[in-house]
């Protein structure tokens, strides 16, 4: 056996024990014959934000463009249309539509007229059938269904005045 304190001649090689070799958990090495994941590159990284970025502005179009959709009173207006803006006319950012029927000392819109409004606004029967009902000294009268309330008085003077009122 060998003492360790005795002096081992020059021409024999020593043997030392290996020092231990620290672990670091967040170091990972690789397998021979496989490569390491390498962290994004900054070209990779711009152009995931910029992708973030447009998406974002593409969304937030999209919900200013669906939030402005014109109200049913505006299509109805569009569609069925009036000889003046005194005839049919549009408020509070169209979610109120006023309108005035000919009469026999007024002008004001046609039966005609009348008549594609409250189909556009699928007026039902019932409501109809009040409007035409109406006198004179009945005063005003009211009617509801879907979203959309309506009042109206008649006069054969003046004929028929209606508001119709969107339902928040």
């Amino acid at each position: 056996m060998t003492d360790p304190t005795t002096p081992t001649p020059p021409d024999q090689d020593v043997a030392l024990p290996a020092a231990p070799q620290p672990s670091l958990p967040h170091v990972v090495e690789a397998q021979p014959g496989t490569e390491m994941p390498q962290p994004p590159s900054k070209r990779r990284r711009y152009l995931l934000i910029g992708a973030a970025v447009v998406a974002i502005l593409l969304a937030a179009g999209a919900a200013i463009a669906f939030g402005s959709r014109p109200s049913r009173l505006e299509v109805a207006r569009e569609k069925c249309g009036a000889a003046s803006d005194d005839y049919a006319k549009l408020g509070d950012d169209g979610s109120t539509l006023t309108l005035h029927s000919v009469g026999k000392e007024s002008s004001g819109l046609s039966f005609d007229q009348l008549e594609c409004y409250w189909s556009e606004l699928e007026m039902p029967d019932s409501v109809r059938a009040e409007v035409g009902a109406t006198r004179a000294l009945d005063g005003r009268q009211s009617g509801q269904w879907d979203d959309i309330h309506a009042s109206w008085s008649y006069h054969p003077d003046s004929g028929v005045q209606m508001v119709f009122t969107l339902a928040d």
